[in-house]
């Protein structure tokens, strides 16, 4: 008989539900998220062992503490655990119980797992990603200074050349001085790293047949193209092509109700990462393309306004 072994998973620790097939409690308790506690755990279960986890960021970890004593690793969809999510009593043990409960009667909504190439891929395109937003915020920094000092900048860039030359000759306060240039070191740091990975992603891209394909459209980069390959993973896993545009929440709300059918906005659900990066392709390919500008704003439009947020081509 099979053992069903549902897990409620913490950054430092895990509690652990075993039941039988006949959904028996065997075994209960909370583990220390260390490989060989793990292991030792669910080896006292008998198997064959089917173990239950949430998506959460800690999941690469576990499984591979967990997966050479489990006959089978099950990932669920949080959102989708209605059975926890409405339950009036909520605690480490019911979360763990209930997900080896709906393991036995086989009533789980199960979440692909990445393999390992995809979670390191990930690791290095998100942290491309995070970079980027740093130095958003070191800049914004920088210019609320200027704002509370009472000066305007007239550059669209600040950061480029005439824009650094118009700081260095700014009459700023003693503080106000101080602030700029420790905002303008970090810029520089931040520019250098970005600088570093941009090279590592442009350089897997030339590698990559699909990264390369996905290049051809107009918008994508190679930095783009590198963050959708590591969002959609497998894209075998999708059967349509409405089902990968669903996944990255790019699909209409559809609200149908006494034969009234209603679309509202795009959905929220699914990979933000995959959806913020579409998004910025979108925006770069309006402004550079103009047959994507022509289908989007229509031949007789004005030219887009660019946000002091849109990427710039080279970003995408």
């Amino acid at each position: 008989m099979k053992t069903h072994v549902g897990v409620d998973l913490h950054q430092r620790f895990c509690y652990l539900t075993a039941v039988d097939a006949s959904g028996r409690l065997v075994k209960q308790g909370q583990v220390v998220n260390e490989a060989a506690a793990l292991r030792a755990w669910l080896g006292q279960v008998a198997s064959p062992r089917q173990v239950v986890v949430e998506a959460s960021g800690f999941w690469p970890a576990f499984v591979r503490a967990a997966a050479p004593v489990s006959d089978r690793l099950v990932m669920v969809h949080p959102q989708r655990m209605k059975a926890i999510a409405s339950a009036r009593l909520k605690n480490d043990r019911v979360d763990s119980e209930t997900l080896a409960q709906l393991s036995r009667a086989d009533l789980l909504p199960e979440a692909w797992m990445a393999e390992e190439a995809t979670q390191q891929l990930r690791l290095l395109t998100r942290l491309r990603i995070s970079l980027g937003q740093v130095r958003a915020k070191a800049k914004n920094q920088l210019q609320a200074v200027l704002h509370q000092e009472g000066f305007r900048k007239p550059v669209s860039d600040l950061f480029g050349r005439k824009g650094r030359a118009w700081l260095a000759g700014l009459e700023l306060s003693a503080s106000g001085r101080r602030v700029v240039e420790v905002w303008l070191r970090q810029v520089d740091h931040l520019d250098a790293e970005i600088a570093v990975q941009q090279r590592e992603l442009e350089r897997l891209a030339a590698g990559d047949a699909r990264a390369r394909w996905l290049m051809t459209v107009p918008g994508i980069a190679a930095y783009s193209a590198m963050v959708v390959l590591a969002e959609i993973g497998d894209i075998g896993r999708f059967s349509t092509k409405r089902a990968l545009a669903s996944y990255a929440g790019l699909t209409p709300v559809v609200r149908e109700s006494a034969g009234k059918r209603r679309r509202g906005g795009i959905g929220h659900h699914g990979s933000a990462t995959l959806r913020w990066i579409m998004l910025q392709a979108a925006q770069v390919a309006a402004r550079t393309s103009p047959a994507v500008r022509a289908w989007f704003f229509g031949s007789s439009s004005a030219s887009p306004r660019r946000s002091p947020s849109s990427p710039s081509p080279a970003s995408c």
